[in-house]
């Protein structure tokens, strides 16, 4: 989503060419990619942004101001910040939801609760939970292992951080 790609492409494809993307379908999902503490953040923060299926600008500014504003992402550089989200973007993309077990899966459970905060500030970035934003925050929690505490108190400073004049 960090590159814009252009609207109503019109691709058909053949039995053969349909077949040979099964294949490499096959060949991708082997192939699971390599997370660090950063990936996995990210990756997790990425997947609560497309949760609503769309992205927009604004949640690209704010993904970069978690990057510049968060002490896990401090030392590093704007193009590092970049291939984080980019990584991010396309494991999500590849993985869809699998990237969240795969990226959690090497966090301390500290970290995963900073994942969860992070991704609740994402969602709740206007200050109201919708039933839709609910559900997933709930069934995100419950891959992270978040104990209900913990999930309550992140999601009612988050709304409270976030809400308008």
């Amino acid at each position: 989503f960090l590159r814009r790609l252009p609207v109503g492409s019109n691709c058909s494809l053949t039995r053969t060419e349909k077949d040979t993307m099964g294949l490499f379908d096959k060949l991708r999902s082997a192939a699971v990619p390599t997370f660090d503490v950063q990936r996995s953040i990210m990756t997790i923060v990425v997947a609560a942004v497309k949760s609503d299926g769309s992205v927009s600008d604004g949640e690209i500014l704010r993904l970069r101001s978690i990057c510049s504003g968060t002490q896990i992402f401090a030392s590093n550089s704007t193009d590092q910040d970049n291939a984080t989200i980019t990584f991010a973007d396309n494991v999500t993309d590849q993985l869809g939801d699998a990237a969240i077990d795969h990226a959690a899966s090497g966090l301390k459970q500290e970290l995963r609760e900073t994942a969860f905060a992070l991704a609740c500030d994402m969602v709740l970035a206007d200050g109201i939970l919708s039933d839709h934003e609910e559900g997933y925050l709930t069934q995100l929690a419950s891959r992270l292992n978040i104990s209900e505490d913990i999930i309550n108190t992140v999601v009612q400073a988050t709304i409270i951080r976030n809400r308008s004049a």
